[in-house]
């Protein structure tokens, strides 16, 4: 059993080590367009940074186009860059954006939309409010949805594709995350649905799995990471006192001191998941999944799990990341 792990292990590090080294032939940019939500900060900003260097038209989904975010996408990037205020849980927002969409790009139609958008929950199942699941569901799921069947038209006329940013968290449980994770075990489904669908348009849909780098997005920091921690309080004050009983107050502060450390483990740079996200967009024949591994040691703990999950029977995997959570592998 255990050579055969070992066996396993070698054949997925030789597939990353192949996927990691072949060349691949890329489209031509000409000019292509690309909406990307979610570019306030973290992925989607650096992105649209990063497409309108390569010579894309880019259309950058903010939610306010006051934010810091979208001031500093107009004071940095070229004329091709275009800021459009686009809550994805608002369809007025996005009927807008669609039509400014089409009005710009006209006859090529849409090369790619980049479902980034997203917003986080941690919590146990009993804890956690039917306000927070909808919340989250709204923006990650609902909204990436909605855009995308707005956008869709677009695409299908150029042949383009539809890259949508989900999470490791989406393909492997583990406690606490159930808010956030089953929007992104949706979002895995409907682009996986999606994919087959559009085969015969000669539409393309890729998804991109970030593991661990959460603290340099800016899901657990900042005004954030205080609301997490806020939202944490809130949960503990409006659970029943049987559930409170039954955790105990030591089980969130075990919780929330984990939320204040999470930004130490994360990865130092997003450069590995904007490389995934370029590839999905230039690469003629673009993945199917990019999972990209974050994290500050040598391995991203989360992201070998989501590989092995795979091959290993589901009790096993249990009992891996149940063993992992009690040293603190989180």
């Amino acid at each position: 059993m255990f050579l055969s792990a070992i066996v396993i292990v070698l054949v997925i590090c030789l597939y990353v080590i192949y996927t990691k080294t072949k060349k691949v032939p890329k489209v031509k940019i000409n000019g292509k367009a690309v909406l990307i939500t979610g570019c306030d900060t973290g992925f989607g900003h650096e992105l649209a940074k990063r497409l309108d260097q390569l010579g894309f038209t880019v259309f950058a989904g903010c939610l306010s186009e006051k934010s810091t975010g979208a001031q500093d996408l107009r004071k940095t990037s070229s004329r091709r860059v275009h800021i459009l205020k686009l809550d994805v849980t608002k369809s007025d927002d996005i009927e807008r954006a669609t039509e400014t969409v089409r009005k710009i790009c006209k006859g090529p139609g849409l090369w790619a939309l980049v479902n980034n958008a997203g917003i986080d929950s941690f919590g146990d199942v009993e804890f956690c409010t039917m306000d927070m699941y909808r919340r989250v569901a709204e923006v990650n799921l609902f909204g990436m949805i909605q855009v995308t069947k707005a956008l869709l038209p677009l695409i299908r006329h150029s042949k383009g594709r539809v890259v949508n940013v989900t999470s490791v968290k989406g393909i492997i449980a583990r406690p606490t995350i159930s808010v956030y994770g089953i929007t992104k075990f949706g979002a895995e489904n409907f682009s996986d649905c999606l994919r087959l669908e559009m085969r015969k348009f000669g539409v393309k849909v890729s998804i991109v799995e970030p593991g661990n780098f959460g603290g340099l997005t800016g899901i657990v920091k900042d005004q954030n990471l205080k609301r997490l921690v806020d939202e944490m309080e809130l949960m503990w004050d409006g659970a029943d006192e049987e559930i409170r009983e039954a955790y105990g107050r030591e089980h969130l502060v075990e919780q929330r001191n984990g939320l204040y450390k999470a930004p130490e483990n994360c990865a130092l740079s997003l450069e590995p998941v904007l490389c995934a996200l370029e590839d999905a967009i230039v690469s003629e024949n673009p993945a199917i999944r990019y999972l990209v591994d974050g994290g500050r040691g040598l391995l991203d703990w989360h992201n070998w799990f989501g590989r092995l999950h795979y091959y290993l029977p589901t009790e096993w995997m249990d009992f891996i990341i149940d063993q992992a959570w009690k040293f603190g592998i989180r």
